[in-house]
C-alpha cells in the first residue's frame, strides 16, 4: 500500500495535515471525504529505499518494544481513555521510531471508522496473527481492555522465557567463541615460533605437531578459502532450513537435541497451551483459536500435531485423543486437557499446565547452566591442551637432538 501526504480543512475552517495508506489515490480521498474533510491537498509520500534499509537493519521492532506498548495502551483504555485518545499518546511514548511510525498509520485508519483489529491487520510482521484474533475477539465481545491486559501479560510472559533461554546459551557461546579465538591466535603466531627454533636443530618434527603446522601454513595462504567455505556452509545451512523439510527435521532435531531438546520441547508446549487457553478465555471459536495457536507455536512438529487436532475435532472427537496419538506431548498434557474438558474448564486447566511447564523450563535451565560449566571447561582444556602438547613435543625431542 502507498502512503499519501495530505491537507485538509474540517467544517470550521481549521487545518489539518497527516498521511494516511491507501491502495490508490482515489481510495485515501473517498475515506478523508467520509471523515465529512475539505481536501486542500494530497500527493503520495515517496518511500526511501536507503531509508527503509536502515530502519530494517538498525531499527527493528523488538519483542521487548511490543510488550511496553500493549501494556502501556491496556493501561490507557483502562483508564477511560479513547482508542484515538490512547494511540496519540503511544505515538509519542514509545521509543521505536519505526513502531511510532506504524501507530500513527493505525490511528488514521481508526479514525476513519476501522476496527483497531483490521488497521493492526496491516502489518503482520509486527502484530501477530495472534493477538490480533485476540483484538478482534475483544472488540465485538466489548471486553477490548481485558483482552489488551492479556495480551500485555502474555507478552510479558513470553519476553521472560525467551530472556531465560537466551541467557541459558550466551555462557556456552561466549566459551566457544573465545577459544575458537585462542585456538587462531596460537595457531598463527605462536606456534610457528616454537616450529622456526626446532627446524634450527634439523629435527623430524612429531605428528601432531606437523599436523597443526600444516594447518597453519593453509590457513595463513588460504585464510580466504576457509572463510569463503565457511559463509557457503552457513549459507547453505540457512537455505537448507527455509525450505518444508528443511525447517521440519530442524524442528525435530531442536526438541530431541541432548540438554537443549528438553528446554526447547518444554517451552513450547508453555506457549502452545498458554495461547490456547487465553484465546478460549477471550471467546475466540475452538478451531480458530487451535488454527492461530499452531501458527504461533514455532515449531512445525508440534504445530502438525495441533493441526491434527483441529481436524479430528472436526470430525466430533476431543482436543485431547489426538493430542496424546501425536506422541508429541507428555503423557501429563492430554490427560490435564481431558479433565479440562470433562469438567468445562478446559480454559484455566490449559493455564495451569503452561504454567507447570514455565516452571518447568525454569528447572531445566538451571540444570542446564550447571552442567554446561564443567562441560565448557573441559571443552577448553582438550582444546587448548592439545595445542600446548603439539607446541611442547618438539621442545621435548630437541633435548634427545642436543644430546
Amino acid at each position: 500500500m502507498a502512503t499519501f501526504v495530505y491537507k485538509v480543512r474540517d467544517r470550521t475552517g481549521k487545518v489539518f495535515t497527516g498521511t494516511m495508506e491507501g491502495d490508490n489515490r482515489s481510495s485515501v480521498v473517498s475515506r478523508l471525504r467520509e471523515m465529512d474533510y475539505f481536501i486542500t491537498s494530497i500527493q503520495e509520500k515517496k518511500k526511501s529505499l536507503l531509508f527503509s534499509t536502515q530502519i530494517t537493519l538498525f531499527q527493528r521492532i523488538t519483542l521487548k518494544d511490543l510488550t511496553i506498548f500493549y501494556r502501556q495502551f491496556a493501561t490507557m483504555v483502562n483508564a477511560g481513555l479513547t482508542l484515538v485518545n490512547s494511540l496519540d499518546i503511544l505515538i509519542e511514548q514509545v521509543e521505536s521510531k519505526p513502531l511510532s511510525n506504524i501507530i500513527k498509520v493505525v490511528k488514521s485508519d481508526v479514525e476513519a471508522g476501522s476496527t483497531l483489529a483490521d488497521a493492526m491487520a496491516k502489518y503482520p510482521n509486527v502484530f501477530s496473527e495472534l493477538y490480533i484474533s485476540m483484538v478482534r475477539a475483544g472488540e465485538v465481545g466489548g471486553v477490548l481492555d481485558e483482552i489488551l491486559n492479556k495480551i500485555a501479560d502474555l507478552m510479558e510472559k513470553e519476553y521472560a522465557l525467551k530472556q531465560k533461554v537466551k541467557s541459558a546459551m550466551s555462557y556456552p557461546t561466549f566459551v566457544i567463541g573465545a577459544a575458537v579465538i585462542m585456538a587462531i591466535f596460537m595457531l598463527t603466531f605462536i606456534l610457528p615460533q616454537f616450529v622456526g627454533v626446532f627446524a634450527q636443530f634439523g629435527g623430524k618434527l612429531p605428528a601432531l605437531t606437523q599436523f597443526f603446522v600444516t594447518l597453519t601454513i593453509l590457513f595463513n595462504k588460504f585464510w580466504y578459502i576457509f572463510f569463503i567455505i565457511f559463509a557457503a556452509l552457513i549459507f547453505a545451512f540457512f537455505s537448507y532450513i527455509k525450505t518444508p523439510n528443511g525447517k521440519l527435521n530442524f524442528d525435530k532435531f531442536k526438541l530431541n537435541a541432548p540438554i537443549i531438546g528438553e528446554i526447547n520441547r518444554k517451552s513450547a508446549i508453555a506457549r502452545f497451551t498458554r495461547i490456547l487457553g487465553t484465546l478460549i478465555k477471550s471467546g475466540v471459536p475452538i478451531l480458530e483459536a487451535l488454527q492461530v495457536s499452531s501458527n504461533a507455536i514455532g515449531n512445525l512438529v508440534i504445530s502438525g500435531a495441533v493441526l491434527g487436532a483441529k481436524t479430528k475435532i472436526k470430525e466430533g472427537q476431543s482436543i485431547s485423543g489426538p493430542l496424546a496419538a501425536s506422541g508429541v506431548f507428555p503423557p501429563m498434557v492430554p490427560q490435564m486437557i481431558m479433565v479440562g474438558e470433562e469438567s468445562g474448564e478446559l480454559e484455566e486447566m490449559l493455564i495451569n499446565v503452561a504454567k507447570f511447564y514455565d516452571e518447568e523450563v525454569d528447572r531445566s535451565v538451571e540444570k542446564l547452566t550447571a552442567i554446561i560449566e564443567p562441560l565448557m571447561m573441559v571443552f577448553i582444556g582438550l582444546t587448548i591442551g592439545t595445542m600446548i602438547i603439539a607446541m611442547y613435543l618438539p621442545i621435548f625431542n630437541m633435548v634427545n637432538l642436543i644430546k
